[in-house]
């Protein structure tokens, strides 16, 4: 009787439930994350136009950043000819330029957490093989520190890292790293400036939930500053098996 009772319930929950995401969405329609127009019926999570025009990174790659090269000859960019990174491999979806650009910025700095969803299922698709070939056995955000966090009322990193643990099931562990103390905006640096920047800045505050290998997620991969600092930070606790995927990575070279 008493399973009757809560089977019951449980269907009136997701019953009110669908009742609010659909009133939710007749106030407050879905937008295309790119362009922001306002999404018909069937259109999926970006409108058919953005698309078509959605800046993907293709080959050739650097065979350890994932940013595109310009000579098919080449193995790596410029970045990762001149300095030896602390991660195994990593990749990215996008170029970070133009709309796409843009898009991430209104996700930071506007509030716009809900294009969330469009990011964490790209990352999942398009990095699917990398996935398999990898297999991460946790989830790592790259996380921001708190001053950012209280400004924006979250942490990007940490909510992206957490839709591509429910798309793809491996497990994420969001409060064993943490970014210790504040940082410089890492644009205004030069390549030296940038480590010196993120020299002691994360902390490994809990390793026990931690399973090699790791899969760092982050949005914006740029020369590698901060994916090598989060990863000293690992190796000093032992992990080496560590590999990023990332929303966009500026141009190789």
């Amino acid at each position: 009787m008493n399973q009757k009772k809560n089977s019951g319930w449980e269907s009136v929950g997701n019953i009110l439930r669908r009742v609010a995401q659909e009133l939710l969405k007749l106030f407050y329609p879905p937008r295309c994350p790119i362009c922001e127009r306002v999404l018909g019926p069937g259109e999926g999570r970006v409108c058919p136009e953005c698309a078509r025009r959605l800046p993907y990174i293709r080959e050739p790659l650097c065979k350890r950043c994932g940013k595109p090269l310009r000579i098919r000859e080449q193995e790596y960019c410029l970045d990762c000819q001149r300095q030896t990174h602390e991660f195994v491999c990593g990749r990215a979806v996008f170029l970070y330029e133009k709309a796409l650009r843009r898009s991430v910025q209104r996700m930071k700095f506007q509030n716009h957490r809900e294009y969330l969803d469009f990011y964490a299922e790209e990352l999942t698709m398009r990095g699917a093989g990398y996935l398999r070939s990898w297999k991460p056995e946790t989830i790592l955000p790259v996380p921001v520190n708190r001053r950012k966090r209280r400004e924006r009322g979250f942490d990007q990193s940490v909510l992206l890292a957490r839709k591509v643990s429910r798309l793809t099931g491996i497990p994420v562990e969001e409060r064993a790293l943490v970014r210790s103390r504040y940082t410089l905006p890492q644009k205004e640096l030069d390549a030296r400036e940038r480590r010196q920047n993120l020299k002691g800045a994360f902390t490994l505050r809990d390793a026990s939930g931690l399973r090699e290998p790791i899969l760092l997620v982050d949005d914006i991969y740029t020369t590698g500053a901060t994916m090598d600092a989060v990863c000293r930070e690992l190796k000093r606790n032992g992990f080496t098996r560590i590999y990023f995927l990332v929303l966009c990575a500026g141009k190789g070279k």
